[in-house]
């Protein structure tokens, strides 16, 4: 009997010596959870960081960000946070959506990270194992702008100082779980461009009480989490100009390049044609979505696309499909709009798979023949693609 007690103890004492083991140890990025191909995030998930863009691909929609601050000394010694837009990935600019190329380099953006797909873990090289980050395809990239005004939080001016050139405010409106929440203080001066309704006005238009959207550059002290103010809407006429036009400039990029979407499942004829279903991706303007809807009756025209949603000629390698069905879901998932489409086609292409990504053009939209360098020519251009070449 005692030793049946002793042992136990002892089956007992390892227990709780493994388990103490296995809370220490710090979960293997590698080993971790990887989104699918044609799989979206979940909802809260992925990891916040930000900082100033600094490079960009705007053709294979990569880039790298200057994090913010000196974590580990990574301010000065370590590599820029190097990115690619996941397929279901958006940017945003002055509160509407918007192409990475629309985003002016020296921007200070926020964004939520993942970790890259199973089969995409070498599209961004390894660069220092000091300061690497494993989460490195962004779901989203905005400017401060759009994700504090998309989160209900706006500045209030409590003091501006011309002389010292400093800027003092605190959050106005509910305050974001990430990003600056508190009272802080920026850098401004005669570069700071300020924004009254349509037009730009002088710096000493800036008053204390006005409500205000900014967006942060970079300063000398940055490296302590410092900032400059780029730019300032002074009301509310000035953030809705703004938006106005990069909505434009976003419905016009879409219409010429197509909406992209993802292939949820192919179900193959006995000779030849298919029927084919697929998610519309998510962040796009309204108009678009609402555009497809009034003219599902006329079919659309898909072209098969590369994960970094680039095309071949899409004007001429695509087929039509024959809506189907059209589905909406309330609740999608981050990156989805939560439009599913189920067309068939009398011939389909090589492209046409499960998990692969797609361009669909309505009815109502012009045929567009793209600049040569945004379209894939040769199995040379599909590889060089596949991997983010550094500066």
């Amino acid at each position: 009997m005692t030793r049946s007690i002793y042992s136990l103890l002892a089956l007992l004492v390892c227990t709780a010596s493994f388990l103490a083991f296995a809370q220490d140890k710090k979960p293997d990025p590698a080993k971790a959870a990887r989104l699918k191909p044609g799989e979206f995030p979940a909802a809260g998930s992925g990891k916040y960081l930000s900082g100033e863009l600094v490079v960009i691909d705007p053709v294979n929609r990569r880039g790298g960000i200057r994090l913010d601050g000196d974590e580990g000394g990574r301010y000065h010694a370590g590599p820029l946070h190097y990115f690619a837009m996941l397929p279901c990935g958006m940017a945003r600019l002055h509160g509407a959506p918007a192409e990475l190329r629309d985003i002016p380099l020296g921007t200070h953006v926020h964004g939520y990270f993942h970790l890259p797909p199973a089969g995409e873990e070498k599209t961004i090289p390894k660069q220092s194992e000091k300061h690497e980050i494993a989460e490195n395809h962004a779901l989203s990239i905005e400017d401060d702008f759009s994700y504090y005004q998309r989160r209900g939080q706006s500045w209030k001016v409590v003091a501006i100082d011309l002389k010292k050139g400093k800027l003092d405010v605190a959050p106005d409106g509910k305050t974001v779980k990430d990003g600056i929440s508190g009272k802080h203080t920026f850098d401004i001066d005669n570069v700071t461009r300020v924004w009254k309704g349509r037009t730009l006005v002088d710096l000493d238009e800036v008053a204390a009480g006005a409500i205000v959207q900014l967006n942060l550059a970079w300063c000398q002290g940055s490296e302590h989490k410092e900032f400059s103010v780029s730019d300032l809407w002074l009301d509310e006429a000035a953030r809705k100009h703004a938006t106005e036009q990069q909505r434009r400039r976003h419905v016009r990029y879409q219409r010429q390049r197509w909406v992209p979407a993802v292939i949820d499942h192919v179900e193959l004829f006995d000779f030849g044609g298919a029927v084919i279903t697929v998610t519309l991706f998510g962040g796009m303007d309204r108009s678009l979505y609402d555009d497809m809807k009034a003219t599902r009756e006329t079919g659309f025209w898909v072209a098969a696309a590369d994960r970094t949603l680039r095309t071949w000629f899409h004007r001429a390698d695509r087929k039509v499909g024959k809506v189907l069905e059209w589905k909406e879901s309330a609740d999608p998932p981050p990156g989805s709009s939560g439009i599913q489409v189920r067309m068939r086609f009398a011939e389909v292409l090589e492209g046409y798979r499960p998990g692969r990504c797609v361009r669909i053009k309505c009815d109502r939209w012009a045929f567009v023949t793209m600049p040569p360098e945004e379209r894939l020519k040769s199995p040379d251009d599909l590889k060089r693609a596949a991997t983010l070449t550094l500066p």
